[in-house]
């Protein structure tokens, strides 16, 4: 199964234009700066065949993505967008997406890559902007 390899425990080492990334969603200025300043630590896990566990954590908050690759599921943001997420294979990568669960909103997309090293890189993309952060593999 190609999600396998990204089985695995992760730190956040950068980030950049997180910050562009986050205003151009429509996130609020005091949530903005309390993702800028956060460093999260992420957990994959399968569960059984394609079901999967995504665990990212702070020591401001948590959030735990529980899907079936390629099945549409009802989910909350950390930013708090109600919305509906898909998480499938492409190739070799990972991608998420995120339509509002109102049907009225932007659409931005999370691809995942497991680059050379064994570490997790993830491109956030919406409207032009990107926004690149790396991850170190833990475990």
């Amino acid at each position: 199964m190609a999600a396998n390899k990204f089985l695995g425990h992760y730190k956040m080492e950068s980030s950049d234009n997180l910050e562009e990334f986050m205003k151009t969603l429509g996130v609020n200025i005091v949530l903005r700066k309390i993702g800028m300043s956060s460093y999260p630590d992420l957990t994959v896990e399968q569960i059984e065949g394609d079901h999967y566990k995504i665990h990212e954590w702070t020591m401001v908050k948590s959030h735990i993505w529980d899907f079936t690759l390629g099945q549409e599921f009802k989910d909350k943001t950390v930013d708090g967008r109600n919305v509906l997420s898909t998480i499938r294979i492409e190739g070799d990568k990972l991608v998420h997406t995120e339509k509002p669960a109102s049907g009225k909103g932007k659409i931005p997309s999370y691809t995942w890559e497991i680059k050379d090293n064994n570490d997790l890189h993830i491109t956030y993309e919406l409207e032009g902007v990107i926004c690149n952060r790396e991850y170190k593999r833990l475990k």
